[in-house]
C-alpha cells in the first residue's frame, strides 16, 4: 500500500509505469529501433513505490482534442537545451517516511552521454517534490539518489559477474559517474541488487 504523499506524487505525475500497490515488477522499454539493450525486468516485491518514465513524460502529446499539452512540464519540452533530457526510468521507493530515488537508464553499447540525462530528471523529481509540499503540504525528503546504467543487449553472457554489485559503488553514483552494469537482451534483475 501506498502512503498518502506517494499516492499524492504519483497522481502528479501522468507518466507512471508500475506501483508496488499493484505489481510485482517493473518493466522498462527502450524504444528506438537500432537498440540493442530493449527491455529490461526489474522483480521488485509489493510495497511503497512506484516508477515513472520520464524520457515518455517529456514529450508532448495530444491529451484532448481541442489542446495539445505537454505530459510533464513545459520545460522539459524546450529544444535545444541540457534540460530537454530524461532516462528511462526513476524508481521511487518510500523507506520510513525517506524516498531512495533509483535513476535508471538503458544503454545498448558503450555507455557515454548520461549525465545530462540524469541531471535533468533529477531536477525535475526535485521540482515535483517541492510541487508536492507547498500546494498539498505533503513534504518527502530525499533520503539517497542512485544512478544506474544498464548496458549491453548481447545474447545471454557467458562469462559470470557479481549478481549484488558492492554497496560502495551503489552508494557513491552521481550523474556523470553512475554505476554500470552490463546485461543480456531482454534481462531480469532484482530490484535488490540495486539497493544493497
Amino acid at each position: 500500500m501506498l502512503a498518502n504523499a506517494m499516492v499524492r506524487l504519483r497522481d502528479s505525475l501522468s507518466c507512471i509505469t508500475y506501483n508496488g500497490a499493484q505489481h510485482t515488477h517493473i518493466q522498462i522499454d527502450e524504444n528506438d529501433a537500432a537498440a540493442k539493450l530493449k527491455r529490461v525486468m526489474l522483480v521488485a516485491p509489493s510495497g511503497d513505490w512506484f516508477s515513472f518514465d520520464p524520457d515518455e513524460g517529456r514529450k508532448c502529446k495530444r491529451i484532448h482534442q481541442r489542446c495539445n499539452a505537454v505530459v510533464m512540464s513545459p520545460l522539459l519540452a524546450i529544444d535545444g537545451h541540457d534540460h530537454h533530457r530524461a532516462c528511462d526510468c526513476v524508481v521511487v521507493l518510500n523507506r520510513g517516511g525517506q524516498l531512495t530515488l533509483l535513476y535508471i537508464d538503458l544503454k545498448s553499447g558503450n555507455p557515454v552521454g548520461y549525465a545530462g540525462q540524469f541531471r535533468s530528471t533529477r531536477q525535475f523529481v526535485r521540482y515535483a517534490l517541492g510541487l508536492l509540499d507547498e500546494f498539498h503540504h505533503e513534504k518527502l525528503v530525499i533520503a539517497e539518489e542512485r544512478y544506474v546504467i544498464l548496458y549491453g543487449g548481447k545474447s545471454p553472457l557467458l562469462n559470470k559477474t557479481t549478481s549484488v554489485p558492492k554497496v560502495e559503488k551503489m552508494g557513491k553514483s552521481k550523474p556523470d559517474a553512475a554505476y554500470k552494469r552490463e546485461v543480456t537482451n531482454p534481462s531480469r534483475l532484482y530490484l535488490k541488487e540495486l539497493l544493497s
